[in-house]
């Protein structure tokens, strides 16, 4: 089954046999109960027979009645007991279905058409001629009997009526298998992976149910007393609307590909529409507009009353109200301008309240206030944030000068020659801590320039993956001696970006430094460039020695370390470094920790010559 599910011949037989095998079990199922009514399947059809037969035998009863009725208004002085009138009467009747026999109340035979051979059925009818009392005894005989077509169907029914049972339940078992078949096969076909809708199946399922209930309800106005035939007629379409709802199931396009969803998302977008519109709308405006329908409205309605001076009376009323509603308005376009100007921290601009009264002007003043105490506080921490650069400036240059002088005469012990080896031990320590407190010291003086935007910037076009390129082939010795291989995937748009050479530089040397002093051994360095709309995105990713205990936010803070233990050299000072240096390439420097993941991205806009 699974081979054929895609299959167009197969699904177009299945659908044929689905509607063949439903007009099947509609005429078998009318037969059973037909046969079940009648008792067919307890008492052998005897019941079924003798509805069948009983129908003839009355007609043929009341027809010989009306015969006899109005031949002797024709022949006023034949009476039906002469044996002239009973030749006729036989000549009459002899070809009938049914041997009549007329007789009278003592039960003396007065008319007869012929002798049944196999009588089938037999009726009994009373009736009155001139007075007399008589009685027409009607046997269908089977040698003359002809049924009709209901009567041969219906006798070919009793007959195989354990046979039409099993027929209906075996129509039913393929009926069953067919509509699966049909179900399970909604939606796949050849050439096509996962569930593919045709321009069929993407017919709403509200409009089919709305045209099917349409087509239904006509065609019961039009065939009134045809129930069967316009229900059969929408056989065809509901197994299409089943087998499109079934790939529209599958597909989970049911309500989102409904006209209803479609017009609600209409009537959204409508409305979202007036709303965008009326967010446009400065406030002044909208409530002019608001006041000139309502002043319109008022004049309509004491329109109506044809009483001037309540006109008169009314539209005063309504126009100091309107004035007053414009005032208010223009009061709080004002203080909004003011909010506005304090969010987008603009402390320049203070709310004029010169033209506002109570609340308004009290509103006016606490924004002035607070615009006032945020100027203060920002100016405050700017001072302070100078004050903290130049001591960290004056310090650092301060300290420089008699470090330089410690290096120099490190240096020139390091040429002696000490024959003592505690002393020459203590010189290498000494060697150490100076070359990393001059170090600390020139991170300082470049942080702090890097923060304060000190630094001169000159952007260039640079070619993204040869700078990418250039910054692994430096580093690669250094890597492999660390245990640590690089994995370089290059976009294949070739991308450029503005940025200065020597920063950029300053940066990627930042972070590949920090693999060779964090990452752990026998894992890769992953180094990617990526365009993503109008961005590229530079990516180092590695898997870290020491436990990464701190969020990323605080990995960009001065003097925080991945390495909580401070084991390693570093000052941590790096990170802050790059951040820096990368804002003012107009970049962005992002980072994120994932367990031991540590993952770093510069962001930068795309640059197209």
């Amino acid at each position: 089954m699974k081979k054929w599910i895609d299959r167009a011949w197969a699904k177009v037989t299945a659908y044929c046999l689905l509607v063949v095998l439903t007009a099947v079990l509609v005429l078998g199922g009318a037969a059973i109960v037909w046969l079940v009514t009648w008792n067919a399947y307890l008492d052998g059809g005897a019941e079924a027979e003798q509805s069948i037969y009983e129908q003839p035998c009355t007609n043929m009863a009341q027809t010989v009645i009306s015969y006899l009725e109005s031949v002797p208004a024709e022949n006023g002085e034949m009476d039906i007991t002469d044996p002239a009138f009973a030749e006729m009467f036989a000549r009459v009747f002899e070809d009938a279905s049914c041997a009549v026999s007329v007789v009278d109340g003592e039960g003396t035979e007065l008319l007869r058409n012929y002798h049944p051979l196999n009588p089938l059925y037999a009726v009994s009818v009373d009736f009155t001629l001139n007075g007399v009392p008589l009685t027409v005894n009607a046997q269908l005989d089977e040698d003359h009997f002809q049924p009709g077509y209901s009567e041969a169907v219906a006798r070919w029914l009793i007959r195989w009526r354990y046979a039409v049972l099993g027929l209906e339940l075996l129509a039913l078992a393929a009926w069953i298998f067919c509509l699966s078949f049909s179900l399970a096969s909604a939606g796949h076909w050849r050439g096509y992976e996962g569930i593919h809708l045709t321009w069929f199946d993407k017919i709403p399922m509200d409009v089919w149910a709305a045209l099917l209930l349409l087509g239904w309800g006509a065609m019961e106005f039009e065939l009134r007393g045809l129930s069967p035939l316009w229900i059969a007629a929408g056989v065809l379409p509901g197994y299409l609307l089943l087998i499109a709802f079934a790939a529209q199931c599958k597909a989970g396009t049911v309500l989102r590909g409904s006209a209803v969803w479609w017009l609600l998302r209409g009537v959204g977008r409508f409305f979202r529409w007036v709303g965008y519109v009326l967010r446009r709308i400065p406030l002044v405006w909208k409530t002019a507009l608001a006041v000139t329908a309502v002043l319109m409205i008022n004049t309509v309605c004491a329109a109506n009353y044809w009483d001037v001076e309540y006109l008169i009376v009314s539209l005063l009323v309504d126009l100091l109200a309107g004035l007053f509603l414009i005032y208010v308005a223009i009061g709080l376009r004002t203080l909004q301008k003011g909010g506005q100007a304090l969010a987008r921290g603009d402390y320049d601009q203070p709310v004029d309240t010169r033209w506002l009264f109570g609340d308004l002007r009290r509103h006016g003043e606490d924004l002035n206030a607070v615009q006032q105490g945020v100027q203060k506080a920002v100016d405050q921490r700017m001072r302070s944030e100078r004050m903290r650069t130049e001591l960290i400036t004056n310090v650092s240059h301060d300290i420089k000068t008699p470090l330089t002088s410690i290096v120099n005469y490190v240096d020139l012990l390091k040429k002696e020659n000490i024959e003592n080896p505690q002393a020459a031990e203590y010189i290498g320590v000494l060697d150490r801590q100076s070359q990393r407190l001059r170090k600390l010291t020139e991170d300082l003086v470049e942080a702090s320039k890097a923060a304060t935007g000190a630094i001169p910037v000159t952007l260039t076009d640079t070619d993204v993956n040869v700078f990418l390129s250039q910054a692994v082939g430096e580093y690669r010795q250094r890597l492999a001696e660390c245990g640590v291989e690089p994995v370089v995937t290059a976009d294949e748009t070739d991308p450029h970006i503005r940025a200065d050479g020597k920063l950029l530089w300053r940066v990627l040397d930042n972070l590949l430094s920090n693999v060779c002093k964090y990452a752990m051994p026998g894992t890769r360095v992953y180094l990617s460039s990526q365009v993503v709309g109008e961005t590229v995105l530079l990516t180092v990713k590695n898997v870290s020695r020491y436990p990464l205990n701190v969020s990323a936010d605080e990995l960009t803070e001065r003097f925080v370390r991945g390495d909580a233990s401070r084991s390693t050299e570093g000052s941590g000072l790096g990170l802050s470094i790059a951040t820096g240096l990368t804002a003012l390439q107009k970049g962005e420097f992002l980072l994120s920790v994932d367990g031991d993941l540590f993952k770093a991205q510069l962001r930068f806009p795309l640059y197209r010559a």
